[in-house]
């Protein structure tokens, strides 16, 4: 099993977790290339040290518990939207990779700002904290919401057009731990209370101005994935769609419907799972149902 850039290996020989941080200058990580068809499934996750406040040894326990259905789908790899740690310290981190090494499928990081409380330190273990790669013909972006909290500007801008503009994937997917959609001119702004904490958060983020029409102009769906949802007071997931646009978010912390996704991609499209952590079916029934009106009115 290899794992690239931000992701571990899991051994053959017991259960030894190897990092392999790239020294890449262009922030690319090159995915295994697979001979198979256009057919596969990954899973993301949000918020996974869990519970404010509470600092796990490793990953939030509910969200642990799941690994053995992770692994008996045989995903192609996992996605962690950030906020992995509660604090980035050593002994954080070398829990998380010891969990991590329970699961069969490679994990990709995106930082969080708890991740980032010790930007160094992570860069140190898992190299560039934006980067993109391919996988069976699709496009997958990390970036870093926090080197410019919310914004997407200067190298990481250029990074990102360069990216997009190489590609001529099916489908896009990118990875931000906030949800840079929520500003204050739009209507999403009224999600600024249903997100994890508004600490972090710039409400005037470029997001609509420079990123959004990058991501609109493509020939390609784009899926757009945050993870700083899921605690009690916040909402455990989103889901809106317009032309080629799709946003949503996904997370741990408590919340009575706290979950992971499963993104099923084949021949008629991506299909998307909402996981409960309590193997529980979603209050109403889809992912679709949980948008913008949705949390616009009183529930």
């Amino acid at each position: 099993m290899f794992l690239m850039g931000l992701c571990l290996i899991l051994g053959l020989v017991g259960l030894l977790s190897i990092r392999i941080v790239s020294d890449s200058a262009d922030h690319q990580v090159f995915f295994p290339l697979i001979a198979s068809p256009n057919q596969y499934s990954f899973f993301v996750a949000g918020h996974t040290y869990g519970v404010p406040g509470v600092n796990n040894t490793g990953v939030h326990p509910p969200f642990k518990a799941r690994f053995s259905q992770i692994n008996s789908s045989r995903l192609d790899f996992g996605v962690f939207t950030g906020d992995i740690v509660i604090g980035s310290t050593p002994t954080d981190w070398d829990e998380v990779e010891a969990d991590l090494a329970e699961l069969a499928s490679p994990v990709y990081f995106v930082v969080g700002n708890h991740d980032m409380s010790n930007r160094d330190l992570f860069v140190s273990r898992y190299g560039p904290t934006y980067y993109s790669f391919e996988h069976r013909g699709d496009l997958f972006v990390i970036l870093d919401g926090e080197l410019d909290p919310c914004n997407i500007t200067g190298e990481q801008m250029s990074f990102l057009q360069d990216a997009l503009g190489a590609s001529n994937a099916r489908n896009v997917f990118v990875f931000v731990h906030k949800l840079i959609w929520v500003t204050e001119d739009m209507p999403y702004y009224v999600l600024q209370s249903q997100i994890n904490s508004p600490t972090g958060y710039n409400f005037q983020s470029n997001f609509w101005t420079d990123v959004e029409p990058l991501l609109r102009d493509l020939d390609a769906q784009v899926y757009v994935i945050a993870g700083d949802v899921g605690v009690t007071w916040a909402m455990p997931v989103f889901y809106e769609h317009y032309e080629n646009i799709h946003l949503i978010a996904s997370g741990m912390g408590g919340a009575e419907e706290e979950n992971f996704l499963i993104f099923d991609i084949g021949p008629t499209g991506v299909q998307i799972q909402v996981q409960r952590l309590d193997d529980q079916p979603l209050k109403r029934g889809a992912i679709e149902a949980y948008d913008l009106a949705y949390y616009s009115t009183s529930h």
